[in-house]
């Protein structure tokens, strides 16, 4: 890079070997950001090597962002690569789709050490990165499942509305470090683990696939489940300076959901 070149900005993104998490590392990278991606999947270092390949910037940490140290380590490595932290976004997570009375407290435990405890980690050490460059943006992973009841999916709503909660609370408390928090609630996305979600329940229940997934598009007025794209769009638009203004702020990107 020359002088005269100005420097990328940098995001750090959760969950980027497939699904929303994919997308969202190639949509950022099309528009010059430098990508540091971080997944328990592995598949995350072929999402790199193909931005790469494209002329864009990107480097993969395979690490478990529900562990302290992994979320530390994949943090500094991004600084020593790139310098600065100017954008998070926490999407990783997992579900469980399993009636309450039969999930185990170890099933309880890992959803949330995921879905918000994971979040909570990652923001937890950058923030300080951020607050020292004076600002940045967050945008974390919420779901439709925060805000309506879903029939075996008692945990994951409770997780996701955990994270509705903790982004108002941290949108106040770093507004003085001109760090903007928000959060993002997809409906029913065209996911390897949407479609591993149907795929158990077709087995546990004895309906077809097909039958399942007709049902999962009528929640959403378009009757059809969204592109991982357009999820990402919504979360590259939360995450710019179009959205200045806008911290502690949810977005339904649920093709009507709630609003039914």
């Amino acid at each position: 890079m020359t002088d005269t070149q100005p420097a990328r900005r940098v995001v750090l993104l959760t969950g980027a070997a497939r699904g929303i998490g994919a997308a969202t590392a190639r949509l950022f990278a099309e528009r010059g950001y430098s990508i540091a991606a971080i997944d328990a999947l592995a598949e995350g270092q072929q999402v790199c090597d193909e931005i790469n390949h494209a002329g864009g910037a990107c480097v993969f940490y395979h690490g478990d962002i529900a562990n302290e140290a992994s979320v530390r380590a994949a943090i500094t490595a991004t600084l020593e690569r790139f310098g600065r932290i100017d954008v998070l976004l926490n999407v990783a997570g997992i579900v469980l789709v399993k009636p309450l009375v039969e999930t185990a407290w170890d099933e309880f435990r890992r959803v949330m050490d995921v879905n918000l405890g994971g979040t909570f980690l990652l923001c937890k050490h950058v923030l300080p990165i951020m607050r020292g460059q004076g600002g940045g943006s967050i945008v974390n992973m919420a779901s439709v499942s925060g805000h309506v009841g879903q029939t075996e999916h008692a945990l994951y709503g409770a997780s996701k509305g955990a994270i509705l909660a903790f982004t108002r609370a941290l949108a106040w408390e770093e507004a003085a470090h001109h760090i903007r928090v928000n959060s993002i609630s997809p409906g029913s996305v065209d996911t390897p683990m949407l479609r591993g979600d149907v795929t158990l329940e077709s087995q546990r229940t004895g309906r077809s696939f097909a039958e399942l997934k007709r049902e999962r598009e009528a929640e959403q007025a378009f009757n059809r489940w969204a592109d991982p794209r357009e999820i990402a769009e919504a979360i590259y638009f939360l995450a710019s300076d179009a959205a200045s203004f806008i911290t502690g702020t949810d977005l339904l990107v649920d093709g009507g959901w709630v609003a039914k």
